[in-house]
């Protein structure tokens, strides 16, 4: 049993061992599939021909693992990143993400440190339209830009466009033209936007959910889950998408809307990150 970075050679390999577990990994599904594994950083436990773990590292930025066989599997890839790349936001499978920090980078210091848990929906919501559900169009652009970026400030403590704001409205811009974004509009103004983010044969994952504060406990975002379950599951297996199990209230939302508790998962965020 060995450690090493995977080429184009253990795509097979790769694919088998993430389709164990396909909810719990479409983002590295569709990862693997948008991206030659020669021009990604994954590295992989091996045993002979077959892979056992893997994790994932876009360098400085993210860090996936998926460990599903042994915890030990996990810290072999933390020692082996140790060497290699910076501590980074890790996101995964709560075992493995423990393991592997532990044996990573324990002395980094955290801003984040969330229980979270991957929710899955198989079955539409709610046959009744949602009024004002609708896929963002670039009209929109400026006020989901606003809106996205107090999501991840409000959810990872960081301004996703202070080291690029150019390129990150780029980025909001090409979710809207590929009709990733949707929101519900009411008398003229957006009061919930979700994005959909990884889409592969498995599924989609969504992300990115929020209703301006002073339009929150009126139900939009169960609607707009609803809306967006009923639009998309036609096409997908299942949509998936994490939670901090601490927030209470999001988790209330998830359930009404048909949302189902899947596996544990991690989030860690590094201090300074951002």
């Amino acid at each position: 049993m060995s450690v090493l970075r995977l080429d184009d050679a253990w795509e097979p390999a790769l694919d088998e061992l993430l389709l164990r577990a396909p909810a719990t990994n479409l983002f590295l599904l569709g990862y693997a599939d948008a991206i030659p594994l020669r021009r990604a950083w994954w590295y992989g436990v091996r045993h002979g021909d077959r892979l056992r773990a893997v994790c994932l590292v876009v360098p400085g930025r993210l860090i996936v693992p998926f460990a599903p066989l042994d915890p030990r599997d996990a810290t072999a890839l933390g020692n082996h990143l140790r060497r290699r790349h910076p501590p980074a936001m890790m996101v995964g499978p709560r075992a493995a993400c423990d393991a592997l920090w532990e044996a990573f980078a324990p002395d980094a210091p955290l801003d984040r440190h969330y229980d979270q848990r991957l929710y899955q929906c198989t079955q539409p919501g709610p046959r009744h339209p949602v009024p004002g559900f609708r896929k963002a169009a670039l009209d929109d652009l400026d006020v989901i830009a606003e809106q996205a970026r107090h999501m991840e400030h409000e959810d990872l403590g960081r301004w996703p466009d202070a080291d690029d704001p150019d390129a990150w409205r780029r980025g909001m811009r090409r979710r809207i033209e590929r009709g990733q974004t949707w929101v519900i509009e009411r008398s003229g103004e957006i009061v919930f936007q979700i994005h959909v983010g990884t889409v592969t044969a498995w599924g989609a994952q969504v992300g990115g959910t929020w209703v301006p504060p002073e339009h929150r406990g009126r139900g939009l975002a169960t609607e707009g889950m609803a809306g967006l379950s009923r639009a998309l599951l036609p096409g997908h297996r299942m949509l998936t998408l994490h939670v901090n199990e601490a927030n209470t209230p999001a988790v209330r939302v998830y359930e009404k809307a048909g949302y189902v508790a899947d596996a544990p998962f991690r989030l860690l965020t590094v201090a300074g990150d951002g």
